[in-house]
């Protein structure tokens, strides 16, 4: 039985999270349970009838189902991830890639073939109904407008159905938005709030907001009821910020999922490490932004925190994803679209030749092998390590010296906003949170189960 103890000021979060369990109890609870995970039998000996009886009737006495299945080391990627261009209509404050300032390099017509006939192969072979195809990159995909309609082509061309979906930027033009609109299946826009923290935080290369241009597009996606999500980056000052950005969202879009990161990076270019004064600022903005959410019916993600997932992988871009940029290398990450990454060569595991798909299987288990690395040293007593599942790479590794090195500074970051989900949850759900979905709640039952984590808050 695997539990852990999570301390709230005088009480604890007692959480078994292969049962999705959890529930808040005193010091006494806290030790009994430990003992009874531990299959200590003299535990639960001298505790009182009524406690045993109510840890059996939630099930906490239940054993661990089986953990997630770990990936399939196989590689025989389904999606298609074509890193098109680091060009760029914007100049974003933070952009890590510095998208737009370097020499252009776009992705040819012939490598976005090369990948999707491979992946169209892999789903045949695997048996699958369909296989994925997303346009990404370090720069706004759509700058390589003609090779980006002419992959979508070729890919509705191939014997078996292809899903297509782009992460954009969102400023199109109303050609392009029609275009999209009749051709993709799914659309991500990067939009970070209200047209105050847009414009400033993401404006055209001209210097002018892009706030207008985007909520045009945003308006268009709702109007044609095209599946989409809402990607935000939130900077610094955060608390009065970016939960009323959150709340600018789910006023003026349909958007039902907005995913958040952070970003404490000051200049283009690079990652920057949060201190833990800004971890914990960002902490509480995001409760607040979370709360907000759920009144609404949203649905608000930050990717370090998902303890209704249980997986043993942070994300499949390593194991379904076929990803190629520009110079034709084939990367494990959607950030490496470009030989200056950082983990660029960790990062490469093989490249397109004349055609030829080529992958590097030993530079593949390295990578494969880091993946692994922290679980049996930083991961192994935390209680997040089934939902991050070692967190995103590009995040909790650093270049130092010329070596990666772990980064724990985003873990504390995640555990904090695990806890206090759990904590959410348990109060919304009478005090035992047994995985269910809040967002199933009406507004009104919603809005009352804000009331009361807010007056039970011990965090």
């Amino acid at each position: 039985m695997e539990a852990y103890v999570i301390p709230i000021e005088d009480k604890y979060i007692i959480y078994r999270p292969l049962l999705r369990l959890a529930f808040v109890g005193n010091q006494a609870m806290a030790d009994l349970a430990l003992s009874l995970a531990d299959n200590d039998p003299s535990s639960g000996a001298d505790a009182p009838g009524e406690i045993v009886s109510f840890l059996d009737k939630i099930g906490f006495l239940k054993p661990d189902p089986a953990p997630p299945p770990a990936p399939d080391p196989a590689y025989r990627p389904t999606t298609a991830v074509l890193l098109m261009t680091n060009r760029c209509n914007l100049r974003c404050t933070y952009c890590y890639a510095n998208a737009g300032v370097l020499k252009p390099e776009d992705l040819s017509l012939e490598l976005a073939q090369t990948v999707i006939d491979q992946v169209c192969q892999n789903a045949i072979e695997r048996s699958r109904p369909h296989f994925d195809m997303c346009f990404h990159g370090g720069g706004e995909p759509t700058q390589a407008w003609t090779v980006m309609k002419e992959a979508t082509a070729y890919a509705r061309s191939k014997e078996l159905p292809c899903k297509i979906s782009v992460v954009s930027n969102g400023v199109w033009s109303s050609q392009q938005r029609d275009w999209v609109l009749n051709n993709l299946d799914n659309v991500t826009i990067s939009l970070d709030g209200s047209p105050e923290t847009q414009d400033h935080q993401r404006p055209l290369a001209s210097g002018e907001g892009s706030s207008r241009y985007v909520m045009e597009t945003v308006a268009a996606l709702d109007a044609a009821r095209l599946p989409y999500g809402l990607r935000m980056t939130a900077t610094a000052p955060w608390r009065g910020v970016f939960p009323e950005d959150v709340r600018y969202l789910c006023e003026h879009t349909g958007c039902r999922s907005i995913q958040v990161e952070p970003a404490f990076n000051i200049r283009r270019g690079e990652h920057q490490e949060s201190t833990r004064k800004q971890g914990e600022a960002f902490v509480d903005a995001f409760m607040e932004a979370y709360e907000i959410a759920v009144q609404a019916g949203r649905n608000l993600v930050y990717s370090g925190a998902r303890p209704w997932l249980l997986t043993q992988t942070f994300c499949s871009a390593a194991y379904e994803g076929l990803i190629v940029n520009a110079a034709g290398h084939l990367v494990t990450c959607y950030e490496i679209a470009s030989d200056d990454h950082l983990l660029s060569d960790l990062s490469t595991v093989g490249q397109v030749v004349d055609s030829r798909i080529e992958i590097d299987d030993a530079a593949r288990d390295r990578l494969l092998s880091m993946l692994d690395s922290r679980k049996p040293t930083v991961c192994r007593d935390c209680f997040c390590r089934w939902h991050c599942a070692g967190d995103c790479y590009t995040r909790s590794r650093v270049v130092e010296d010329g070596q990666v090195v772990d980064s724990l500074a985003r873990c504390d970051t995640n555990r904090a906003i695990t806890a206090r989900l759990l904590l959410w949850y348990i109060m919304a759900c009478d005090g035992v949170w047994r995985g269910q979905s809040i967002l199933t709640y009406p507004p009104a039952q919603a809005e009352q189960a804000c009331a009361t984590v807010e007056a039970c808050r011990p965090l």
